[in-house]
């Protein structure tokens, strides 16, 4: 192997190993900040840019997240574009893409109509 071959391929595999340093350093930030973000924030890292992909309940957690993800020594740039907000589930009401952290439970309505 040429010394020249052997220092590229040194160099990318130098890259790769510290790519998978800042994911692990970003998703154990996001597990000890918020178990919700832990389990359902995706990262990937490529030259230190970090992507950041899934779906969370307000633009708080995704602001947090991103937030996090900063924090991390070595992150050069972040993308959120694939994170997603305003997710509904079966059995919940929607929120505002605003809402707060803590969301307002509507009473169901207990009037009923007259069949006339």
């Amino acid at each position: 192997m040429k010394l020249h071959d052997f220092q590229h391929y040194s160099h990318g595999l130098e890259t790769v190993v510290h790519d998978t340093w800042i994911t692990t350093r970003v998703k154990s930030a996001l597990a000890l900040a918020d178990t919700t973000l832990g389990l359902n924030v995706h990262v990937k890292t490529h030259a230190g840019a970090v992507a950041l992909s899934g779906r969370v309940n307000t633009h708080r957690q995704c602001e947090h997240a991103v937030a996090l993800a900063r924090s991390v020594p070595g992150v050069v740039n972040i993308d959120a574009s694939e994170l997603l907000t305003h997710v509904f589930t079966p059995g919940s009401f929607p929120e505002a893409p605003n809402a707060e952290d803590t969301p307002e439970r509507r009473p169901q309505s207990s009037a009923k109509t007259d069949d006339k």
